[in-house]
């Protein structure tokens, strides 16, 4: 009699069990919003893992940026992202990726999701060199007069005025050299420079690191901190603007 409750117990333990493993195995994942899955991608592109970590896995070069977001900001992240070299001046040697304005907000929205999903980790408060009282020092808009609302129209005012003065050395009429080509009809040969370089990617790599593609016949005499001086707003806004250019 003693062996039959036993095994019964038994039957009973190993049937909740079952039950139990096929309600969590029915139950729907949590899924990740568009936008955040499509900065899994970039990330994965990138090959950001090869440095950093999340939840702890990845590569150990770089900190772990689990909880970057939420410690960061996304203002911070985004001047980050444009020229990693001029927050920790001889310290870091993260490349500019030379993210698109699109790969960036998605890359952000990626790491605000991950930010927000509670598993612990971190165990303990990871701090990155210089902390939270890093100060970004970049341009920031002219007070004196109202910019315009329009992305396009700023990046004319930017393109104009310091701290990018292109129009130091470039003209914006057909045939016209001051010191560098005329970019007038850029954002129809900018998708042509390069194969597979998408015309707002190969502006923003000229504008970041303008001694990759020299135009044939002029010298590499582009300014190379431009990174360092102009904001990620003050980019996308003049690269908005060249883009109308056609």
């Amino acid at each position: 009699m003693r062996g039959t409750q036993v095994f019964f117990v038994a039957c009973l333990a190993i049937s909740a069990a079952l039950l139990l493993a096929v309600g969590v195995s029915t139950m729907p994942p949590r899924s990740m919003p568009a936008a955040a899955a499509a900065g899994a991608a970039v990330w994965r592109a990138y090959r950001c893992e090869g440095c950093h970590t999340l939840f702890g896995q990845g590569g150990a070069y770089a900190p772990d940026i689990t909880r970057s977001y939420g410690q960061r900001g996304p203002d911070y992240l985004r001047e980050f992202l444009v020229n990693p070299s001029a927050f920790h001046p001889g310290a870091r040697v993260m490349p500019a990726l030379g993210l698109t304005r699109t790969e960036t907000d998605h890359l952000l929205a990626f790491l605000q999701w991950v930010d927000g999903q509670n598993t612990g980790w971190p165990p303990r408060p990871l701090r990155v060199a210089g902390g939270a009282d890093t100060e970004v020092s970049v341009a920031s808009a002219d007070t004196t007069a109202s910019l315009p609302a329009e992305p396009a129209a700023r990046g004319e005012y930017w393109f104009k005025r310091p701290p990018a003065i292109c129009a130091t050395c470039h003209a914006l009429t057909p045939n016209t050299v001051i010191v560098g080509p005329s970019l007038a009809g850029i954002a129809s040969r900018a998708a042509d420079r390069v194969p597979g370089m998408a015309a707002e990617a190969y502006l923003r790599e000229s504008i970041l690191n303008p001694g990759a593609f020299v135009v044939p016949g002029f010298p590499d005499a582009m300014q190379k901190n431009l990174g360092e001086h102009l904001s990620a707003e003050q980019i996308n806004d003049i690269i908005a603007f060249l883009l109308t250019l056609e």
